[in-house]
């Protein structure tokens, strides 16, 4: 039996996703994130903003409507602004396009190579410790459309289910990849303790 141990747990890691007005694309992000890894007993903290983003708004009617079809919580949301801060205090930005991604590590330089696309950090997640994936980032071009999550905002209902379509495989991902980590760190720390 391994005792002390919760008091020597890295605290959860702080994921930020990244889109234009943080009402459509980033909080579907956020709340799928939220739900499967609080279903998989992951911990991490979730939030979003938008580089365009004006504070204080309610996510949009047809992205609450399909997270709550699917499963998952739409409440009590308000977009934020993009903000330095925002970025410094993250471990992992996970963005909606390329555009929003050099918008971010634009913002906070020293901080780049913790910012991803969505699509590029889920399809770099095999490559084992953030470490290893950030190393590995020039597997994928960078300048590559399909690492884009083309924005729904005036369009159809569908192209918000298109949108949903999409996030949802890449965030469980990006789930699995964390309880990776965690067990990893978890062998780790009990490896330790034995020594």
């Amino acid at each position: 039996m391994v005792t002390g141990s919760d008091h020597t747990a890295a605290p959860p890691l702080s994921i930020l996703f990244v889109c234009t007005g943080n009402i459509c694309r980033s909080p579907i992000g956020e709340r799928v994130l939220t739900g499967l890894a609080g279903r998989a007993g992951v911990p991490v903290t979730s939030t979003s903003a938008g580089v365009g983003a004006l504070n204080g708004q309610p996510i949009h009617p047809h992205a609450s409507a399909v997270l709550v079809e699917n499963g998952y919580d739409a409440a009590g949301f308000e977009s934020r602004y993009l903000r330095p801060p925002m970025l410094v205090e993250s471990d992992l930005v996970l963005c909606m396009s390329r555009e929003h991604r050099a918008a971010a590590q634009q913002m906070a330089p020293a901080r780049w190579k913790r910012v991803f696309t969505l699509t590029e950090f889920a399809a770099l997640c095999d490559l084992g410790a953030l470490p290893e994936i950030i190393a590995g980032r020039g597997r994928l071009d960078p300048n590559s459309d399909l690492l884009d999550i083309v924005d729904p905002m005036g369009r159809p209902r569908e192209d918000f289910d298109r949108v949903f379509a999409e996030v949802e495989p890449k965030v469980a991902a990006v789930v699995a990849w964390l309880a990776a980590q965690a067990t990893s760190s978890a062998t780790e720390r009990v490896a330790g303790e034995g020594r």
